[in-house]
């Protein structure tokens, strides 16, 4: 349970940070924000469709492994291997992430691309964790469903299609507003 959570730690780390440098990085850019919002927009609805398959872009289905024959480091080890896990596992991640830092570097606030980022990265740890507790439960169940898995990306895709173009019409920013309005953060 320990090395899972601090597995999750790892990963979650570099997202968080990648969010918050891609919100700065937004902001220093500020002036040309429409272009970028069109221009992720196009890449987010490109990036959908490839996640749905179809069309498929090699350069995203690339991946290098790394076997250690020893656990490095012990907690520190499962750390790292959970750096080094965001770092590397972008083929199964990469257009969702990218679209979420696309979205993260065009906001205001470099809280906003931290908070982006740190959702998606509770969205990665709750499956992990909970298949770390109860991996036998986790197995059975995962055979009933794995005839619909493909669904997902499927899914997922026509969601970041859906994104990129409320992006390059902005109505995503009409979108913000509205959800804004309607769940206001607390101050």
């Amino acid at each position: 349970m320990v090395h899972s959570l601090l597995f999750i730690f790892g990963f979650s780390l570099v997202f968080i940070l990648l969010g918050a440098s891609a919100t700065y990085a937004g902001q220093l850019i500020l002036r040309y924000q429409s272009l970028l919002m069109k221009v992720g927009g196009v890449i987010i609805i490109i990036l959908g469709i490839h996640l749905t398959g179809i069309i498929k872009l090699k350069f995203l289905q690339r991946e290098k492994k790394v076997h250690l024959r020893e656990k490095p480091l012990g907690y520190l080890g499962t750390v790292l291997v959970g750096m080094t896990f965001a770092a590397g596992w972008t083929p199964c991640i990469g257009p969702i992430l990218g679209s979420i830092l696309i979205l993260a570097s065009t906001s205001q606030k470099v809280t906003s691309g931290i908070i982006l980022l740190g959702f998606y990265s509770l969205g990665l740890a709750l499956p992990f964790f909970a298949s770390s507790l109860a991996i036998n439960s986790f197995l059975s169940y995962f055979k009933k469903i794995r005839p619909f898995i493909r669904l997902i990306p499927i899914i997922s895709g026509i969601l970041l299609i859906g994104v990129g173009v409320l992006l390059v019409t902005d109505y995503f920013t009409y979108l913000v507003i509205l959800l804004s309005r309607l769940f206001p953060l607390p101050a």
